[in-house]
């Protein structure tokens, strides 16, 4: 395992939630990662959060087109 970044995603009804730079350790040859203790809690959560807000936001207007948000947290 080396020390780097990882992405996860997140499906529910359609909707998909990717989280992309997580700091990580990460295997070189596969897709295995291990997260500093309480990262993947906080990944959960604001990715169920996310997902809230696009079910919102569909259930506002059928027609929401594709759209990408950046969310930056720093520490």
């Amino acid at each position: 395992m080396i020390w780097g970044e990882t992405e996860i995603t997140f499906e529910e009804d359609g909707i998909e939630i990717v989280v992309r730079h997580i700091p990580a350790w990460v295997c070189p040859h596969g897709d295995d990662a291990a997260f500093a203790p309480g990262v993947t809690d906080e990944i959960i959560k604001t990715a169920r959060e996310l997902i809230a807000v696009a079910k919102r936001a569909l259930a506002a207007d059928r027609a929401f087109p594709h759209q990408e948000y950046l969310v930056k947290v720093v520490a």
